[in-house]
């Protein structure tokens, strides 16, 4: 029987997330076009932007909240929490053992990723790709990433996209064995990481293989983290683990993003005193 009142939770608990990077997608997308379209085309308002933004967003999270309501309980995934608040039932019984976990792997884990990030993968981006890198992600309020990214994000590729393959792989090996589920949580992460290209790409990322490997290994490592706590504590775990992936990264993101941009203030100031 398909939870209706599961299924508004989870999407209702979306809308701040979509609302609140209205303004950096409006910003974004009008810089886009300026630098992409001809002087004389006529842009579009910011308000019929935004709106139309919003109700993107929200059909993606309404088909993805429907989806995994319908397939993730019946391949032996849940959602604690909101099943509790749909439910009327007490929250904090729901709550308690999915916290502790998420801590010691949001935190340890976002640790890794952002060494993993500024030692080994940045520093082969060229500089043009590391830059639009940084201004898509900083266009991005703390509010943005932590309620875009640990909660928009979860019930896109946890809830939605990996209870489906779960279900679907469930269907096939006549269960959901640790095999299906692992294939599932991989496959999400590979499609989660590719997914950020059209983004990156629109930003004025070059194409280089570097880039694409890039988005793949590093979401792909926090899509382990983040499925595995989906599958053995509650989507609320992957939820929490990824808010502190991005609080966690933010402070390394504004430092090295304002010390590249000296440097590029300071490069173009040596070209503009060799032209003169």
């Amino acid at each position: 029987m398909f939870d209706w009142m599961l299924f508004v939770c989870l999407t209702l608990v979306c809308l701040p997330g979509i609302v609140v990077t209205v303004p950096g997608t409006v910003q974004t997308l009008s810089r886009i076009a300026r630098e992409r379209l001809p002087d004389a085309t006529e842009m579009p308002e910011p308000l019929i932007v935004a709106v139309a933004s919003v109700v993107q967003s929200s059909l993606l999270i309404a088909a993805a909240a429907a989806i995994g309501t319908f397939a993730a309980p019946r391949a032996g995934l849940h959602a604690p929490f909101f099943e509790a608040l749909a439910g009327g039932a007490p929250l904090w019984p729901a709550i308690r053992p999915q916290l502790l976990p998420a801590l010691i792997l949001g935190s340890g884990g976002a640790l890794i990723f952002v060494a993993a990030y500024y030692r080994l993968f940045r520093p082969r981006l060229d500089a043009e790709t590391a830059r639009c890198m940084d201004g898509l992600r900083n266009s991005l309020s703390i509010g943005g990433r932590v309620l875009y990214g640990g909660i928009v994000e979860e019930v896109l590729t946890r809830w939605g996209l990996m209870g489906l393959l779960v279900w679907l792989g469930s269907q096939l090996a006549g269960g959901a064995t640790p095999y299906v589920v692992w294939g599932s949580i991989l496959i999400s992460g590979v499609l989660f990481g590719l997914g950020h290209a059209p983004g990156y790409l629109a930003a004025g990322c070059r194409p280089a293989p570097i880039l694409f490997a890039t988005m793949i290994a590093l979401n792909l490592w926090a899509s382990i983290l983040f499925g595995w706590l989906f599958w053995q504590y509650g989507l609320l775990a992957a939820m929490a683990a990824h808010a502190l992936f991005h609080l966690v990264w933010l402070p390394f993101d504004l430092r090295f993003s304002q010390s590249a941009g000296k440097g590029h203030e300071a490069i173009s100031a040596l070209h503009g005193e060799q032209s003169a």
